[in-house]
């Protein structure tokens, strides 16, 4: 059985660091985008994932702050700089950006880009490097290569069900691996998807409703499984995601942390994702009967989200009230 699971949660400001740490948060992730940035490269060319203005801490000096505020409570910041890939040119910028961070104390990077991973590994050998979702490292073969290249941990993709997680944090053990607990699911996959998110109201493409056709006959019954899944989920809300009824099979793993999306989200919401994640790995430690487990979650997901769970938003559907593994 784990020790125990990590929360990690997003942070946009200073406000809410106090707040995000007394609610159970054991370690912060967030973005800055440089001005300079902004000026060379434009508002829509990635940094870190994220084109609006509330998913970034606002300045150096508000990151040098928040930094100094969570190692004063024996916490963790690693910065976000996870686009899928950077260009040639962009490299010297972002080495510079790197060599900045470091000097205000981050613990760790959160990327993608395997040319950046092995050219800061040199730069900056003592700096904890996650591989994002964008990385998509799905079996335990790309987690191990990636881990030669110089990563240190690994944030598994969105859509692996809990015994491939397993399998996967068994077979690499030597590299700490975080999980997605709650809001932000898709319908997609990540590190494959090559939608642009930079729609000013944050409504994003796999959202906007539309149809899948076949491109000859009427589709095979697996393409149609597939349109119909794609179309319920205009009906449902990703930011409604979860996957706490998980919680308890997580805690027999060797998984590391769970981490909750959020990155931009009003400070109460985040503060409450906290809250409850802290509360199910608690009431998980606990409850030995995972029926009793499973209602108290049910109830608590429509207290906090206000509808009943859905398949298309539960995290690990194999889980989900009714299926045939649950």
């Amino acid at each position: 059985m784990a020790d125990g699971l990590k929360i990690i949660s997003p942070i946009d400001n200073i406000s809410e660091v106090e707040a995000l740490l007394a609610a159970g948060a054991d370690e912060l992730y967030g973005g800055f985008i440089p001005d300079l940035w902004q000026e060379r490269y434009g508002p829509l060319a990635s940094l870190n994932q994220r084109t609006f203005a509330t998913a970034q801490i606002s300045s150096e000096n508000e990151l040098k702050t928040i930094i100094e505020a969570v190692h004063a409570r024996g916490r963790t910041f690693a910065l976000t700089l996870n686009a899928p890939y950077y260009t040639d040119d962009q490299m010297p910028f972002l080495l510079d950006y790197v060599d900045r961070m470091v000097a205000l104390g981050i613990d760790g990077l959160i990327l993608a880009d395997l040319v950046l991973l092995l050219t800061l590994r040199s730069h900056h050998p003592d700096l904890e490097y996650h591989a994002s979702t964008l990385a998509h490292l799905t079996n335990a073969g790309s987690v191990r290569f990636y881990a030669n290249q110089g990563i240190t941990r690994a944030v598994l993709p969105r859509h692996l069900s809990v015994a491939e997680i397993k399998a996967i944090a068994d077979a690499v053990p030597s590299v700490p691996c975080d999980v997605f607990m709650l809001v932000g699911k898709c319908p997609n996959t990540e590190g494959l998807c090559t939608f642009h998110h930079a729609n000013p109201e944050r409504i994003w493409p796999c959202e906007i409703p539309y149809k899948i056709k076949a491109l000859e006959g009427d589709g095979s019954k697996t393409l149609k499984k597939a349109m119909a899944r794609q179309a319920s989920w205009s009906k449902t809300n990703r930011r409604h995601a979860c996957g706490l009824c998980a919680i308890p099979a997580l805690l027999h793993s060797k998984i590391s942390g769970l981490k909750l999306v959020g990155r931009g989200a009003p400070s109460d919401a985040k503060i409450a994702n906290v809250k409850m994640t802290q509360e199910f790995i608690a009431l998980a430690q606990a409850e030995s009967n995972f029926n009793r487990y499973q209602n108290k979650a049910l109830r608590a997901y429509r207290k906090r989200f206000g509808s009943v769970c859905n398949p298309n938003v539960c995290y690990y559907p194999e889980f989900f009230p009714g299926s045939a593994d649950s």
